[in-house]
């Protein structure tokens, strides 16, 4: 049971991050650290703060290249 929920939530992040890349937005996820990271639609992947007040992020550092993100294998 436990595992087809997790499959279930599996496919659901997937297609959340497809729609959002077809739509040119980055979407962030967080590390086990409390870390936040964008998805980039080229499968690149960038270290962010996220200023609260304005809800903006600011990039501290590329962490993978275009193709090497952690979500790349959901481009095709």
């Amino acid at each position: 049971m436990a595992s087809e929920a997790n499959s279930n939530a599996s496919r659901e992040i997937e297609r959340i991050y497809s729609d959002s890349w077809r739509r040119g937005i980055s979407v962030p996820f967080f590390d086990d650290k409390g870390n936040t990271f964008l998805a980039n639609p080229d499968g690149s992947e960038d270290h962010v703060k996220l200023n609260r007040h304005t809800r903006k992020y600011h990039i501290l550092r590329r962490t993978a290249a275009p193709g090497q993100g952690r979500y790349s294998y959901l481009i095709k």
